[in-house]
C-alpha cells in the first residue's frame, strides 16, 4: 500500500539524515509516489513525525501491557517496566535521532514531539505512584514531584551519564534508582551528632 511505501520511506530518511534535513519531496521519491499522492496521506512533515511518535507511544504502551500480564509484586513490575521502557527509548535509532537533532537545532516541532513521549513516560510513573499511595505500597507524597524526580533520574543516568567515569547499563541504573526509593541511602548511623 502506498501509505506503508511512505512511512517506511519517511522513516529510513529521518533515520539516515534527520527530521530537518528531509523534505517531502525526497520522501515522495524515496518511496516512488508522487509528491501529490504524498499529501493525499500526510499534509505535512510535522504529521508524518507525529505519527512516528504515536507509533513510538503505542509500542511502550505494548511493552507495558506485556510486563503487567507477568503480574509481579508492585515494586518489581514498576523497576521492569520502567527498564524496559527506558531501553526500548535508547536503542531506538528514530529517538535517538531526533534527541541528538534536538539538541543541536532547538527544532520547537521535535521538542514538541519529544515531549509528548516524555510526558507519556511520566504519566506511566504517576500513575503508578497514585496506586502505590491508594494501596499502602508508599508513603504518601507529592505524586507530581516524586514522578518528575524519579524520570529525571532515569533520564540524566541512561542519556547522559559520562562514561568515562564508569560504563552504566540500564539493569544497574534501574537497579539502583530501585534501592533508593524503596530503602533509602541513609543508616541509622545518619542521625548521630558527627
Amino acid at each position: 500500500m502506498k501509505k506503508e511505501e511512505i512511512i517506511e520511506s519517511a522513516r529510513e530518511l529521518f533515520n539516515q539524515y534527520g527530521y530537518k534535513k528531509v523534505s517531502m519531496g525526497e520522501i515522495a521519491e524515496n518511496a516512488n509516489v508522487t509528491k501529490r499522492t504524498l499529501y493525499s496521506y500526510f499534509k505535512d512533515k510535522d504529521e508524518i513525525l507525529k505519527y512516528f511518535i504515536e507509533e513510538e507511544i503505542d509500542n511502550m504502551r505494548e511493552i507495558i501491557k506485556e510486563i503487567e500480564k507477568e503480574n509481579l509484586p508492585f515494586i518489581e513490575n514498576v523497576h521492569k517496566t520502567i527498564l524496559k521502557v527506558f531501553e526500548y527509548k535508547k536503542k531506538k535509532p528514530f529517538i535517538k535521532v531526533l534527541t541528538q537533532e534536538y539538541e543541536k537545532l532547538r527544532n520547537k516541532t521535535i521538542d514538541e514531539q519529544l515531549k509528548l513521549l516524555d510526558k507519556n513516560i511520566q504519566d506511566y510513573i504517576r500513575e503508578k505512584l497514585i496506586y502505590a499511595v491508594e494501596n499502602g505500597y508508599i508513603k504518601n507524597c507529592d505524586i507530581d514531584v516524586v514522578s518528575f524526580i524519579i524520570y529525571k533520574i532515569y533520564i540524566a543516568l541512561i542519556f547522559e551519564w559520562d562514561t568515562d567515569k564508569k560504563e552504566l547499563d540500564e539493569k544497574k541504573i534501574t537497579d539502583n534508582i530501585m534501592q533508593v526509593l524503596r530503602y533509602g541511602i541513609f543508616t541509622e548511623k545518619s542521625d548521630l551528632p558527627k
